[in-house]
């Protein structure tokens, strides 16, 4: 009878945990082409359609001007500090879908109102043309 509960026993010793590792495959490489869809003055949202082996991926972001400044394209963070004023200039941007980057800075902008108006544009045009920025914005996803 010992024996027996001593095995019962040491069966919930060990936790029953589901299996939650995923594994997210993008078809995204050198052969892929991606299209810029406007996203209009003054957006938050950007996106590019691609197309890679035939598979269509819809890549898409979010914009932020903010008064921290990056030093070099491609710079990435996990914050930002916004002012809501003049000192809003600094372009960041980050991938939402298909997996999430941190926040990559894009550049400088002329002033906060000139950075409003085409920080998303300019995400979306880096992510298709600029090879260091793609590669900082696709190089460390989550879900």
């Amino acid at each position: 009878m010992k024996k027996h509960l001593l095995i019962v026993g040491l069966m919930f010793t060990f936790p029953f945990s589901p299996a939650t590792a995923v594994t997210k495959c993008v078809a995204l490489n050198s052969g892929t082409e991606c299209s810029y869809v406007y996203p209009g003055a003054y957006a938050v949202d950007w996106t590019l359609n691609c197309t890679s082996n035939g598979t269509n991926i819809t890549i898409s972001g979010i914009s932020q001007c903010s008064s921290t400044s990056g030093s070099i394209d491609g710079q990435t963070t996990t914050s930002l500090t916004v002012s809501n004023g003049t000192d809003d200039k600094y372009c960041w941007c980050k991938l939402v879908s298909p997996g999430v980057s941190p926040l990559v800075f894009h550049n400088t902008i002329t002033n906060a109102d000139f950075c409003a108006r085409n920080c998303a544009r300019d995400c979306a045009l880096d992510s298709r043309d600029n090879e260091s920025f793609r590669t900082a914005m696709f190089g460390n996803l989550s879900d």
